[in-house]
């Protein structure tokens, strides 16, 4: 074979085997193509369906949402962006996690109104628990005055141990004085029983209902028998808040002039217990004078008007001879009822008046 020849037919080998290579690749791809059909086809199921002249009315006006509907068997379908457009919502395509997100579009002006709505509502939240942490407290600071523990005390309490008493306070925060008042023309004998330790079990009973309220006041006092006016037993708390039974120091002028009226004057009139309180300062002083008058009444009826307000122009006579310009009021009460029996009141440089 010629060189010339030889040529020309390996020319046509080569293009040939190009043509066979073409030929096998074009085979492979479309073997390709035809493996992911069936793929898909076992995978995913295929829809058909076509553009729908139905209308879109929103609120009863027709809207347009550049999309038209898709009729699928009989039905229409939007497209989850154009409902999402048509609401006022956000849209989000998760691909990684092949879903599809919807959420409300915030409006900046609702949000902070919101906020602001939150932060009010918890600075209410925060005032109520102040007010009434305020209001605890002022309820624990709030107490009895010395004439409603009087009460409270002789309306709870009043018997221990078969013996009757009635409990007759006055004072002020710093200082409390205590008259205890038995009969013993009644109770001899129930109180002949008590032991010392019982008698003084009752001055503690009293003790403790006035520092539940004056805890801090230096408490003194004593019993005494209204139907001998006999003092049976004196008493006062030390500073370590013990009992000491003996007479106690009085620390002011008022509690020293009532004193003096309870050691003078509770038997001024015959048969007749009284009991004497004082309250006030330099300027002003009330004085009350207590009378068991049940037990006294027969007595107390005859007494007259003219040495009833004689008896209480003396005692107020005596308090404007230790504090020259005080106004003194003056009454006379029933220790059962707490009601007025007398009244009486001087001004400086005043008449004095007097009322039963």
């Amino acid at each position: 074979m010629s060189k010339a020849g030889g040529t020309v037919l390996f020319a046509f080998f080569r293009k040939a085997k190009r043509t066979v290579r073409l030929i096998i690749i074009l085979i492979i791809i479309s073997l390709s193509c035809l493996s992911m059909f069936i793929f898909a086809e076992s995978k995913a199921k295929i829809i058909q369906g076509t553009e729908s002249d139905a209308k879109v009315v929103y609120n009863g006006k027709e809207v347009s949402l550049g999309l038209k509907p898709v009729l699928i068997e009989g039905y229409n379908y939007l497209s989850v962006r154009a409902v999402s457009s048509l609401f006022d919502k956000n849209i989000y395509w998760e691909q990684k996690e092949n879903k599809i997100s919807i959420t409300d579009k915030t409006d900046p002006v609702h949000e902070n109104l919101v906020s602001e709505l939150s932060a009010k509502n918890k600075q209410i939240e925060e005032l109520e628990a102040k007010v009434k942490k305020l209001e605890n407290e002022l309820a624990s600071k709030i107490k009895l005055s010395i004439r409603e523990l009087q009460d409270e005390i002789n309306d709870e309490y009043g018997e221990y141990e078969g013996v009757s008493y009635k409990v007759i306070l006055s004072g002020n925060e710093d200082e409390i004085r205590v008259k205890i008042e038995v009969d013993l023309s009644r109770d001899k004998s129930e109180w002949k029983r008590l032991s010392i330790s019982g008698r003084e079990e009752l001055i503690e009973e009293i003790y403790l209902a006035i520092t539940r309220e004056y805890g801090s006041a230096k408490i003194m006092g004593y019993i005494k028998d209204i139907s001998a006016s006999q003092k049976l037993l004196s008493f006062y708390y030390n500073w370590d808040n013990e009992l000491v039974k003996g007479n106690y120091k009085n620390y002011s002028a008022i509690s020293t002039i009532e004193e003096k009226f309870n050691n003078d004057y509770a038997s001024y009139f015959r048969g007749i217990h009284l009991a004497f309180t004082l309250d006030g300062n330099d300027n002003r002083v009330e004085y009350t004078v207590y009378i068991k008058e049940e037990r006294f009444e027969e007595k107390w009826a005859k007494l007259t008007d003219t040495t009833l307000k004689n008896f209480m122009k003396k005692l107020c006579d005596e308090i404007n001879n230790e504090f020259k310009e005080c106004y003194v009021l003056g009454s006379v009460s029933d220790i059962d009822s707490g009601s007025e029996l007398a009244y009486c009141e001087r001004a400086p440089k005043e008449e004095y008046i007097f009322i039963r």
